[in-house]
């Protein structure tokens, strides 16, 4: 029959080998166990005296914190084509609510009605899909970006409900 101390030792040997590779991280009380079986066993000391060398010959790099680096070049990349394509579907509603007027309506004889189909489109199309683009904006990209899409969204807005009214009047 084993011990109840042999049984201690196999499992203090077991669990200091475990803890070997990691012995910088104990704290230390658990370290100190760990250390007074490694002078006793002579397999632990073998396995001790490697972890050592390895940590001497490739030390772990030291990194300043203060030092900042530079951001993945194809993240920034990615984060440009993202401004590109929200500043491109905002042209592409546009450019098909004015298309759609001008190929659809006589401006010289009614051009009120094109006016109000401009002002129309711009509620019915380009308002819903810049509240989705001003939320993606706010979510993914800095407030500085997310203000300027807003100001540009709220004077494109202002011109095509209000402005045109003046050229058509005049």
């Amino acid at each position: 029959m084993v011990s109840n101390a042999s049984m201690l030792d196999v499992k203090l040997h077991l669990l200091s080998q475990e803890l070997i590779p990691n012995i910088n991280d104990l704290d230390n009380e658990p370290k100190q166990v760990v250390l007074n079986h490694v002078n006793t066993c002579t397999e632990c000391q073998r396995l001790y005296s490697r972890v050592v060398d390895f940590k001497e010959n490739f030390p772990e790099s030291s990194i300043a914190e203060d030092v900042q680096t530079k951001p993945l070049k194809k993240l920034v990349q990615f984060n440009k084509g993202l401004k590109l394509l929200l500043v491109a579907v905002r042209f592409i509603i546009l450019f098909y609510i004015i298309f759609t007027s001008i190929d659809f309506y006589v401006w010289e004889s009614s051009p009120m009605a094109a006016i109000q189909y401009i002002q129309s489109g711009i509620f019915l199309f380009y308002l819903p899909a810049i509240i989705f683009l001003l939320v993606f904006t706010a979510t993914f990209f800095n407030r500085r970006w997310f203000w300027f899409s807003l100001a540009t969204d709220t004077m494109v807005i202002l011109f095509f409900v209000y402005v045109l009214k003046l050229f058509t009047s005049l």
